[in-house]
């Protein structure tokens, strides 16, 4: 399983139980997570965040990698989430990740529609 699978896969579990431990071996300390909601400038200030009770979204199958490499894993899957306004939201998402020594240090999401 590649390292983008595993990190999906993971991020998928622990946004359903809250709990951030088995992400934490996942990106470096200057990690970044870009969303079009949110962002977090670094590694810790993301996993409190997860512990807390996180994002209200749910990764949802299918999850393609159409791309990766030792730097740069680009994958498409399910966002089931609320909207601004409270709404059921299920949308497709892309993700464009960027590794170094083996962790990621930049995570970047974006749904149809959004300027990120």
């Amino acid at each position: 399983m590649s390292l983008g699978t595993e990190f999906t896969k993971a991020t998928r579990e622990v946004f359903a139980n809250k709990d951030s431990g088995r992400l934490g071996e996942f990106p470096t300390e200057d990690f970044k997570w870009t969303t079009p909601l949110r962002s977090f400038s670094n590694r810790q200030v993301f996993l409190d965040w997860v512990a807390a009770g996180g994002s209200p979204t749910s990764i949802s199958e299918p999850i393609e990698f159409i791309y990766e490499n030792d730097d740069i894993p680009v994958c498409y899957h399910g966002a089931d989430t609320v909207d601004m306004r409270g709404n059921a939201s299920c949308s497709r998402v892309r993700c464009v990740e960027r590794k170094r020594d083996g962790k990621f240090y930049e995570w970047r999401v974006a749904r149809a529609g959004d300027k990120t």
